[in-house]
C-alpha cells in the first residue's frame, strides 16, 4: 500500500491547531489591545493593562535576581513561570515566536521544585525554578522539533532523543516552557518558514527579529523569557541578539555541550554549529555558562565534542588593566553598514578611549573571502540534505535560499567527493592559521597582543521585513564561525532618523553594497536597535564576556 504523502499546507494547519490548543485563553491579550498597537511591541505589556504589578515585576527582573527570591522564598518558581507564561503567550500573539507551548508540565515541573526548596531547604541546583526558553531545534520529548521544516512539524520525538543540553539543563533546575521560532532549516537571516509563517521584530514590528534564533530574540526582547538558549552556525544567535538589543553569546565549538540538537545539514562538520545563551543581561550569559560548565554538571563527560574545561573568572590579568581593541568601523570590504551601525561604532571607540583603552582600526582581511566560503560550503553541503525535504512535501524555497536549490539542480549537491573536501578543508585551515598569524602580529613596539576586535553585527539595525531575501548578508557574523573565535553581542543605542542621516558623497563598493544602502530610509528604520560584537580568540570564551562587560561600562558612563 503507498502512502500518500502529505502537502506541507497541510502538515503546516496541523502544527498551527496544536498551538492554538496549547494556549490558554485566559492569558491571550483581549482583541482591544490588539488594535492601534505602537510600532514598538515591548511597550505593550506594561501599556495594555493586562499584567499584575507583581507580574509585571517578574518578567521585568533579570535571572539572577529572579534565583536569588526563588532560593530565599520570596517568589515561588510557580508564581515565577506563570508570569513568563503569560509574557510569552502575548509575545506569540504580537511577534509570532512561539512553535510548541509546554506549559502544563512547565508548571507541574515549577510545582515540583517549590515542594523540593519546602522540604529540603535546599535548591536542586544554580538554575532552580528559572524558566528557560529554547529554540525549537532543542528536542524535548514528546514534543516536535521543526527547525521550520513540513518535515519534522508534527513528528514526535523520544525520550532517548532528547537534546543533552536540554538534560544538563533540567540537571540544574531549569523549567521548560516554550519553544521559539526558526526559519526553514535555520538557514536565513529572518525568521519565516511555511509552517509558522513570519516571526516580526519587537522593537520595531516593520523590521525582521532575525535568525535563525529569530524567535529567541523576539522573545527576550517581549520580556516572555528570561534566558533563551540560541544555536549559531552563520551568525544564528548573533544576529537575533542584534536585531533585538541583547547580549548573545557565539562559543569556541567545544566548550559547550551540543550532541543531540536537530540539524538543519545533519553530519556536515566543516563549518561548526553552537549552541550559546542569549539574555537581556550579560550577567545571566555569566551565570549560564558557570552553571553549564561546572565540574558537578560535567557535560564532557556526556558529549563527546565537548571540551574539559569549566568555566573560569576573571581571566583578564591584572584586574582592572587597560585593553587594546582592534575595530572595524565602516565595511569589510564588500558590504558598508547603515548610518545607525556607524554611529554606534564610533560611540563605542568615543566611550572605550575616554576610559584609557586603546582603539585602532582593523583591517578586514580576507573577510569577503572567508563569508563567501562559507556560504559556498553550505550550499554544497546542504542543498540536498534540505531540497530533497522540502520538495516532497511541496514546500517553495524562500528568496535567500535559492542557492541551495540551484546547487541541488546543477548536480553539485550530494555528490561531493574525497578531493573537493579535501580543498575545502585546507582552505579553512589555511583562513584559520592567517587570521591566528595577523592577530599574534599585533604584539609589537612594545605594546601587548589584541585583546579583542569590535564590528558590526550586521550592517543593518534591524532590516526590513523581507529585505534579506533579496540582499543577504551574514558577512560580519558568518567569518567568525569559519574561524571559530568566540563572540558576543552588546546593546548600544537606537536608531534616530535626526541622528542617522543618510550617507553622502559615498562610493558603493558593489551592486550589493549599492543595494543595501538603497535600502535605508531614517524615517522607517527610527527606533530599530543598534548592537555590536566582540570577537576573541580561540577559547577566550571568559575574557570575551569579560570585555564585553568593560565594553558596556564604558557606554554606560559616556551616555549619563
Amino acid at each position: 500500500m503507498i502512502m500518500r504523502v502529505q502537502h506541507y499546507k497541510e502538515i503546516a494547519a496541523i502544527a498551527l491547531k496544536r498551538r492554538e490548543d496549547a494556549i490558554p485563553k485566559e492569558l491571550l491579550l483581549p482583541e482591544g489591545s490588539l488594535r492601534n498597537l505602537p510600532r514598538n511591541l515591548t511597550t505593550v505589556p506594561r501599556s495594555s493593562g493586562h499584567f499584575t504589578n507583581e507580574e509585571l515585576e517578574i518578567i521585568e527582573t533579570d535571572a539572577e535576581e529572579i534565583l536569588v527570591k526563588i532560593r530565599e522564598k520570596t517568589w515561588t518558581s510557580v508564581e515565577v513561570t506563570k508570569a513568563f507564561c503569560k509574557a510569552a503567550v502575548v509575545a506569540q500573539q504580537l511577534t509570532n515566536c512561539l512553535t510548541e507551548i509546554l506549559i502544563p508540565e512547565a508548571l507541574e515541573r515549577a510545582k515540583f521544585l517549590d515542594d523540593h526548596l519546602k522540604n529540603t531547604g535546599e535548591v536542586v541546583g544554580p538554575l532552580h525554578g528559572l524558566p528557560v526558553s529554547l529554540k525549537d531545534c532543542m528536542i524535548t520529548p514528546p514534543h516536535p522539533s521543526s527547525i521550520g521544516m513540513a518535515c519534522y512539524a508534527n513528528e514526535a520525538t523520544n525520550p532517548e532523543d532528547e537534546t543533552i543540553l536540554v538534560s544538563v539543563l533540567a540537571k540544574l533546575g531549569a523549567v521548560f516552557y516554550v519553544k521559539t521560532t526558526t526559519p526553514t532549516a535555520m538557514m536565513m537571516m529572518e525568521t519565516i518558514s511555511n509552517v509558522w509563517g513570519e516571526t516580526t521584530g519587537a522593537y520595531h514590528s516593520g523590521t525582521s527579529p532575525g535568525g535563525s534564533s529569530g524567535g529567541e530574540g523576539a522573545l527576550l526582547a517581549m520580556r516572555g523569557s528570561p534566558l533563551g538558549i540560541g544555536t549559531d552556525i552563520g551568525g544564528s544567535i548573533r544576529i537575533p541578539s542584534a536585531f533585538n538589543y541583547l547580549f548573545g553569546l557565539k562559543p569556541t565549538f567545544g566548550r559547550f555541550p551540543v550532541y543531540g540538537a536537530k540539524s538543519g545539514i545533519t553530519g556536515q562538520d566543516f563549518i561548526y554549529s553552537n549552541n550559546g545563551p542569549m539574555s537581556r543581561s550579560l550577567e545571566t550569559l555569566k551565570l549560564y555558562c558557570k552553571a553549564v560548565l561546572s565540574t558537578e554538571v560535567s557535560p564532557w563527560n556526556l558529549d563527546p565534542k565537548c571540551l574539559p574545561v569549566p568555566w573560569r573568572g576573571d581571566v583578564i590579568e591584572p584586574k582592572g588593566r587597560k585593553l587594546r581593541f582592534g575595530i572595524i568601523s565602516d565595511n569589510d570590504g564588500e558590504i558598508s553598514v547603515h548610518p545607525p551601525i556607524l554611529r554606534g561604532l564610533a560611540m563605542t571607540k568615543k566611550a572605550l578611549e575616554a576610559a584609557g583603552h586603546e582603539v585602532f582600526e582593523w583591517a578586514p582581511i580576507d573577510h569577503p573571502e572567508i563569508v563567501k566560503t562559507l556560504n559556498s560550503s553550505f550550499h554544497t553541503l546542504g542543498g540536498a540534505a534540505i531540497i530533497e525535504l522540502t520538495r516532497r512535501y511541496g514546500e517553495p524555497v524562500f528568496g535567500s535560499m535559492k542557492e541551495y536549490e540551484e546547487s541541488y539542480n546543477r548536480g553539485e549537491a550530494g555528490t561531493l567527493g574525497p578531493t573537493k573536501l579535501r580543498q575545502m578543508i585546507a582552505k579553512r585551515n589555511a583562513f584559520q592559521k592567517d587570521y591566528l598569524d595577523r592577530w599574534s602580529a599585533t604584539a609589537k613596539d612594545g605594546k601587548p597582543v589584541m585583546d579583542g576586535i569590535i564590528l558590526p553585527a550586521s550592517p543593518w539595525a534591524a532590516p526590513r521585513l523581507g529585505i534579506t531575501q533579496e540582499v543577504f548578508c551574514v558577512n560580519y557574523t558568518g567569518v567568525f564561525n569559519l574561524l571559530d573565535y568566540p563572540v558576543c553581542t552588546f546593546p548600544v543605542t537606537f536608531a534616530d532618523k535626526n541622528l542617522d542621516r543618510p550617507r553622502t558623497s559615498w562610493k558603493p563598493l558593489n551592486d550589493k553594497d549599492a543595494a543595501l544602502q538603497a535600502d535605508y530610509d531614517p524615517e522607517f528604520y527610527d527606533g530599530a536597535p543598534v548592537a555590536l560584537q566582540c570577537v576573541g580568540r580561540r577559547l577566550e570564551d571568559e575574557k570575551v564576556l569579560e570585555m564585553v562587560g568593560i565594553i558596556s561600562d564604558a557606554l554606560k558612563k559616556t551616555n549619563l
